[in-house]
C-alpha cells in the first residue's frame, strides 16, 4: 500500500460538525499522554506530550462520541473489513516546530488514516521522508505498520486530528 492523500474528503457541513463536537466543545474529554512515541524511554522532553481521546479499541466503543464519528467516516472507507482503533489527537503549540520520534501504530500490515481537523504547520512524516501537511479536511491513508511520526505546531494553539486503523 502506498501513501494516498485526499483533500476535501468530507462535505463542509460534516467538517463543521466535527469541529463543533471536538474542538469547540467544553465537554469533549481529553486525556493527557506523557509521551508521544516511546522507543527507549529517553524521550522525556517537556514538549513531548499530547492529549488523546480513544473512540474505539479492543473491538468496542470507548466513547459516547464513537457513533457520530463512525457514521461520518466508516461508510467512506470502501476497503474497511475490520476496525482496529479510532483515536482523536491533540498536539500542543510549541515555540519551535518539534518532530516526535518515529513509530508504527501496529506491527502488522493494516490501513492507517489521519484526518486533519485544522490547518497548521504541523505534519506527519513518512518513512520515505514524505511530509503530509496538516490541512483541514485532508486525509492521508498509508500502511500503519510503516514508520512515521507526528509533529507539534507553531502556527496554531493545537494540531487536531483523527486517527483510524483498520484491516
Amino acid at each position: 500500500m502506498g501513501i494516498k492523500v485526499i483533500d476535501n474528503f468530507l462535505p463542509l457541513d460534516e467538517v463543521e460538525e466535527l469541529q463543533h463536537l471536538i474542538i469547540d466543545s467544553v465537554s469533549f474529554p481529553w486525556f493527557y499522554q506523557e509521551q508521544v512515541a516511546i522507543q527507549d524511554g529517553s524521550e522525556t522532553q517537556l514538549w513531548n506530550w499530547y492529549q488523546s481521546h480513544m473512540l474505539y479499541a479492543n473491538n468496542q466503543s470507548r466513547s459516547n462520541h464513537y457513533d457520530k464519528i463512525a457514521d461520518i467516516f466508516l461508510p467512506k472507507f470502501d476497503d474497511l473489513k475490520s476496525l482496529i482503533r479510532i483515536k482523536a489527537n491533540f498536539y500542543p503549540y510549541t515555540e519551535i516546530l518539534r518532530e516526535h520520534l518515529p513509530h508504527t501504530d501496529y506491527e502488522f500490515e493494516h490501513t492507517a488514516a489521519i484526518f486533519s481537523l485544522n490547518t497548521c504547520d504541523g505534519f506527519t512524516r513518512m518513512k520515505d521522508d514524505t511530509k503530509i501537511d496538516s490541512v483541514k479536511n485532508r486525509i492521508v491513508f498509508f500502511d500503519g505498520s510503516t514508520t512515521h511520526n507526528s509533529s507539534t505546531t507553531t502556527s496554531d494553539r493545537v494540531r487536531w486530528n483523527l486517527n483510524f486503523n483498520y484491516l
